[in-house]
């Protein structure tokens, strides 16, 4: 009798955590329809270029693209790398690290990573590093997106021609999509009504502020577009999923450089209503949505 008490409370256990495994299993959505891991991949390995944007303190996202990551890589022996979080005037520093030419502690030392680097994006570049996977730091450097900021785009003109190389090439368009006009005008504008006016001209105002998003967007794409044109490699590119939801942001500029390549979106976002998407995205928002529950103590976006 005894025995079987503990068998009993044994099954229990086990059953307990088999649920609970599956209610915290990401949900994922094909325009609408729910699908699986293995569908997204056999389509998304016909992909050039694969944008999977996040939110940057959703900690189970971060694994969930190291899973695609190491997904793609199964597929493609060539496959590439690229995210936001390294600017491109690093990308010596990280071709050094994944080359073994210099230290961990070096490599972070040098190349102004992300707070949440060691705990969210180091898992990433360590599979890259061990899988001899080149690594594309797209990005503006944030010092020139603070000169646009603060004095808007033709700023940039009198940049030295090595800092220019930094950067999509000058000038770059400003014309976006009407709706990704309109999210950044109500970002950056505040959702209350309009930013005050700047108070000095070294303070960044609400359209200079947008102008620097998208010169983000066109660096982004810009490095992915040269990259791609040299190696021909498939690239997995991570953003803050407002560079790539709805195909705007630099997976527009990159369909603009490249309209041959094809290009897929995923989208990975917690969600308060899980198993549901959040009421903000729409099926159109990516070719795959990810959606994950949110964690305890976490506020909805």
């Amino acid at each position: 009798m005894k025995s079987s008490a503990i068998i009993t409370a044994c099954l229990f256990t086990i059953a307990s955590a088999t649920c609970h495994a599956q209610a915290n299993e990401p949900v994922i959505y094909n325009h609408g329809s729910k699908t699986t891991m293995q569908a997204m991949f056999a389509e998304l390995k016909n992909a050039n270029v694969v944008f999977v944007g996040e939110n940057h303190d959703h900690k189970q996202g971060h694994e969930l693209e190291l899973e695609i990551l190491k997904g793609l890589a199964g597929v493609h022996k060539n496959q590439a790398f690229a995210l936001e979080m390294f600017e491109r005037d690093v990308q010596p520093v990280l071709d050094e690290y994944l080359s073994d030419v210099i230290t961990e502690s070096s490599f972070t030392a040098a190349s102004r990573p992300w707070p949440n680097y060691k705990t969210d994006y180091a898992p990433l570049i360590q599979f890259c590093k061990a899988s001899k996977i080149p690594v594309v730091a797209s990005n503006a450097p944030r010092r020139y997106v603070s000169i646009v900021s603060r004095k808007g785009p033709d700023a940039l003109a009198g940049l030295s021609k090595p800092a220019k190389s930094l950067l999509a090439p000058l000038p770059y368009s400003l014309e976006i999509p009407a709706e990704y006009d309109r999210r950044l005008n109500e970002i950056f504008s505040g959702a209350h009504g309009d930013s005050p006016a700047p108070t000095s001209p070294a303070m960044p105002t609400a359209e200079n502020m947008k102008r620097s998003q998208e010169l983000w967007d066109c660096t982004m794409a810009d490095s992915i577009a040269k990259f791609v044109r040299k190696t021909h490699r498939p690239v997995m590119h991570i953003n803050g999923s407002m560079h790539s939801d709805s195909g705007f942001g630099a997976m527009d500029r990159l369909r603009r450089y490249m309209p041959s390549l094809k290009v897929m979106n995923v989208t990975i976002r917690p969600s308060a209503s899980y198993p549901a998407p959040p009421t903000d995205l729409t099926a159109d928002t990516a070719d795959y949505l990810i959606i994950t529950p949110l964690a305890p103590g976490a506020k909805a976006e």
